[in-house]
């Protein structure tokens, strides 16, 4: 009895490690051919040879844009910011839409830009028509960093270099003469562009490439109010940079340092690190004037941005400067105070001064100018106090 229960119980356990290494391995089996299936979500997108992803990658999706004109975003109106390698395999623009796929490449008429808008970028770049049934693809010149539009209404795409710059109020060259950033070296996913050592004024600024404002992707509307254009400028807060925002505004004059950093799949980050201080500015050789439409030129003509008003040198008290000025004002239009002739000196905009006076109500903000309510006569004084960078604007209705 005492054998039969010893075999009977090896081959119990024979039997339970049998089923354990059974068991095992078909688990084992089923885990290595269970492959769950790619997920591509609807858009478009960029790849190819050219760029980071040769495949669908949510990084590489271009995404819905304002349209510069008017302002709105626009669903037809799509973009990516990408690093992008020249050769002669290129890139497509891939639409997704379910199990559907369309590829769209260059068609006849795209190509070199020849003929630009002075508010276009000034290095070569490419606009025309691209179409599904086109069996050749997008090529850039040279490895770099590149804007890609595209206008799904009017099958269009603009392809841009993308070298960035500073312009504005702040920056050494006024509004007329960007400040150029150093691009790091080539990289598929992070471009990197600094400037170390700028001296940046108290005055807004922004960052655009190329030297441009916009490029127009579809302008053959009979009207003008539907014309497709697209921002090559990126302005608002440091912290959240927008297309075509408003103006960035430097508080306090110096020496910086300046980072600004574009991820593929994340976006750009802009860092501003100060450095040092700036010597008080002596301003008593700046003829500053108003300039803008909220007048009537000296010479009879309506005002139009491009004649000045009671251009003048300052009175000096110490370190402090005061321009005075009669002036009649038109209801509803826009003004600046800017020095010398052209966009290349200091100006001054609404967003950059304290206002003070019986009339300081009667003037806002409209995109950095100075927005009048209420046409009359008025006495406006500047006032620039140069040991602290501060300027006041007081303003009374005579």
């Amino acid at each position: 009895m005492k054998n039969l229960m010893i075999k009977l119980s090896t081959m119990l356990a024979l039997v339970t490690v049998f089923a354990l290494v059974f068991g095992v391995s078909s688990c084992k089996k089923d885990d290595t051919t269970t492959t769950p299936p790619a997920i591509v979500l609807d858009g478009y997108y960029v790849k190819g040879a050219a760029c980071a992803y040769t495949d669908f990658n949510s990084k590489a999706m271009m995404k819905i844009t304002f349209n510069e004109n008017g302002g709105a975003v626009d669903s037809s109106l799509l973009e990516l910011y990408i690093p992008l390698k020249a050769g002669t395999a290129g890139f497509s623009i891939v639409k997704v839409a379910g199990s559907v796929q369309t590829t769209f490449g260059p068609a006849t008429g795209f190509g070199v830009v020849t003929a630009k808008t002075t508010d276009e970028p000034k290095l070569p770049w490419q606009r025309g028509p691209v179409s599904s049934t086109s069996t050749t693809t997008f090529n850039v010149p040279a490895n770099g960093f590149y804007h890609v539009v595209f206008d799904t209404h009017s099958n269009r795409v603009a392809l841009m270099r993308v070298v960035w710059g500073l312009i504005g109020a702040a920056t050494p060259g006024g509004w007329s003469n960007d400040t150029m950033m150093t691009e790091s070296a080539f990289n598929a996913n992070t471009m990197t562009y600094t400037l170390t050592g700028l001296t940046l004024l108290k005055g807004e600024w922004k960052l655009r490439y190329t030297h441009g404002w916009k490029v127009e992707l579809d302008t053959t509307n009979s009207d003008p109010t539907k014309w497709v254009k697209a921002n090559t400028n990126f302005g608002g807060v440091l912290g959240t940079l927008v297309a075509g925002g408003p103006n960035i505004v430097n508080a306090t004059p110096g020496i910086y340092t300046i980072v600004f950093t574009y991820t593929l799949g994340s976006g750009y980050t802009l860092t501003l690190t100060k450095t040092g201080d700036i010597p008080a500015i002596n301003y008593s050789t700046y003829l500053m004037s108003i300039i803008g439409d909220a007048y009537t030129n000296p010479d009879g003509t309506a005002g139009d941005w491009t004649q000045n008003w009671g251009q003048s040198l300052p009175t000096v008290s110490g370190t402090d400067y005061t321009w005075t000025y009669t002036i009649t004002f038109i209801d509803g239009k826009d003004f600046k105070f800017r020095q010398g002739n052209d966009w290349a000196g200091k100006s001054i905009g609404f967003g950059d001064v304290t206002m003070a006076g019986a009339a300081a109500a009667n003037f806002s903000n409209d995109g950095g100018n100075f927005k009048v309510t209420g046409a009359g006569n008025y006495t406006m004084v500047l006032k620039i106090a140069a040991a602290t960078e501060t300027y006041t604007v007081t303003a009374t209705k005579n």
